[in-house]
């Protein structure tokens, strides 16, 4: 009833549950460890129909490094009720390596709300997608993490 599996079989099969167990789990194209990079949001009360600022303070988790190529990228979702333009990504220090950020100037989002958009406080979705490596480990990956930017509107 049952055939006797041939030593090549056998090595094979241990083989295919090794990779299987080791390999890292993909989640929404993240590998690793998420929230090396770390967002703090400072911003003022934006009135309806103006114009306003956003910054986004960026820090890096201890042991972690952020690559500069290719470069960290902030996508935010169609939103009908802003309209937003993102900044770039500068470099607030050199660093050791000239392949990695040194540390972050804040990132400015210029955010403009509709003029039908009503106080209140709202969050621009979006991903940040960057690559990095841990310098304990000595390895690197991707990272693509959700956001949920926090946006408040005052009445004029």
């Amino acid at each position: 009833m049952f055939k006797q599996l041939s030593s090549y079989a056998i090595n094979r099969l241990a083989v295919s549950l090794v990779l299987t167990l080791s390999t890292p789990l993909l989640i929404g194209g993240q590998t690793g460890s998420s929230g090396i990079l770390q967002p703090r949001y400072s911003q003022q009360a934006i009135a309806s129909g103006a114009r306003g600022a956003l910054l986004i303070e960026l820090a890096v988790k201890e042991g972690f490094k952020v690559a500069k190529r290719p470069a960290p990228k902030l996508q935010l979702n169609p939103n009908t009720q802003f309209e937003v333009v993102v900044g770039g990504f500068n470099e607030s220090a050199p660093a050791k390596d000239a392949d990695y950020f040194g540390g972050f100037r804040p990132l400015e989002l210029k955010i403009a709300p509709a003029k039908s958009t009503e106080a209140g406080k709202y969050a621009l979705e979006g991903k940040l997608t960057y690559f990095y490596c841990s310098e304990k480990e000595k390895y690197c990956s991707r990272s693509v993490e959700a956001l949920a930017i926090p946006v408040e509107v005052a009445k004029k």
